[in-house]
């Protein structure tokens, strides 16, 4: 009767790990400028304000990118969604 050896998860590096941490770092404190980003165009427009959203969502983005690849996983929804709207307005 064979049986399945279960492999091993592939690990990261030191350096990998370290690049992670920085993310993971970099995500939240995004994440915030976004959020006072948003409450900055709430109260002013879009017109007037937009851009350091987009800036703070672009780069935000990048980094979810740059975690999905590292542990070679899917993107959480929320970041597919906000992937979503930027490909559904391409003139942003």
């Amino acid at each position: 009767m064979p049986t399945a050896i279960p492999a091993a998860e592939p690990r990261l590096t030191p350096r990998q790990t370290a690049r992670f941490l920085w993310l993971c770092i970099r995500v939240r404190y995004l994440f915030r400028r976004m959020e006072r980003a948003s409450l900055r165009v709430s109260r002013i427009g879009f017109d007037r304000a937009g851009g350091r959203l987009l800036y703070f969502a672009e780069r935000w983005l990048a980094c979810h990118e740059e975690v999905a690849e590292l542990l070679r996983c899917e993107e959480p929804p929320e970041v597919e969604e906000v992937r979503r709207l930027f490909e559904a307005c391409p003139n942003l």
